[in-house]
């Protein structure tokens, strides 16, 4: 796979004091990725219609714990998460 596109990992920790509201944010990246196409399989099983404007991303090595993305300048809100071998698929 060619991984030439980059992207930010945005992961949210809530403080351990339970008293406190503020949810901190830390940028993990930039990450390399390639986008991919959705299959139509891949598009009833997360969406439940097709959705021409969604995408997959693939990214090198296993990434948790992370709640939103940052790709070509665009913060986006992620509806999957797989893991296969040493890799990471995101779908948006």
């Amino acid at each position: 796979m060619i991984y030439n596109d980059r992207v930010i990992l945005i992961k949210e920790t809530a403080p351990k004091d339970e008293l406190e509201d503020d949810v901190t944010t830390e940028q993990i990246g930039p990450l390399p990725c390639q986008e991919g196409s959705l299959t139509n399989a891949e598009q009833m099983g997360i969406f439940g219609k097709y959705n021409l404007d969604s995408f997959k991303l693939h990214l090198q090595g296993v990434h948790t714990g992370f709640s939103e993305v940052i790709y070509k300048g665009r913060r986006r809100s992620i509806q999957g998460k797989k893991h296969h071998k040493n890799s990471t698929v995101i779908y948006l």
